[in-house]
């Protein structure tokens, strides 16, 4: 089933509409979930909760990107339960970090919106790069993979997967300087 029927489904109240979610993006949804929590319960919970929060979102959203709407509904579903639960993963922890180093720190009232609109920079950097960067970009920064996963998933060596992961930290430094965030 494509994603614009299934989001169809969605618009049209059908309950089918969650099986398919299921079907199609479960196991891809439980990773997600699993990169960022360390329980098998909080997992369930977070799986559970991202569908009901899909089917309360759509409609009115109508998403063009439904694999990457639903991506980023269970990831942040995901680092909500563990900010609830106060527990850091390592995974997740250590992607922070390396981000860290090369976006801006925005302190004040204005943080919201200042992070809305580093988002769509740094997703204009992106779309500027070839894609075998950004899905390797995306699944370490984005989706908490490891080092390691992403590099199984690139069919890379690890010690390439780093490199180019260092690479593209410094390439995002220097386009954000050039945008005026640092």
């Amino acid at each position: 089933m494509t994603d614009k029927k299934l989001v169809e489904l969605y618009w049209e109240r059908r309950e089918e509409a969650l099986e398919r979610t299921q079907e199609q993006y479960g196991a891809w949804c439980r990773t997600i979930a699993r990169n960022i929590l360390d329980q098998e319960q909080d997992v369930e919970e977070c799986l559970s909760d991202s569908l009901l929060s899909l089917w309360n979102a759509i409609p009115p959203a109508r998403p063009l990107h439904f694999q990457g709407y639903l991506g980023a509904v269970v990831r942040n579903r995901a680092l909500l339960i563990r900010k609830r639960r106060g527990k850091q993963e390592d995974t997740v922890s250590l992607a922070a970090l390396e981000l860290a180093e090369c976006l801006p720190h925005t302190d004040g009232p204005e943080q919201k919106v200042e992070a809305e609109v580093l988002g769509q920079v740094v997703s204009e950097f992106l779309k500027g790069q070839k894609e075998d960067l950004r899905i390797v970009f995306l699944r370490r920064y984005w989706y908490a993979d490891s080092v390691e996963e992403a590099a199984k998933h690139m069919g890379w060596s690890v010690g390439k997967a780093k490199s180019v992961l260092f690479r593209m930290r410094k390439k995002l430094k220097v386009y954000l300087e050039q945008e005026g965030w640092l």
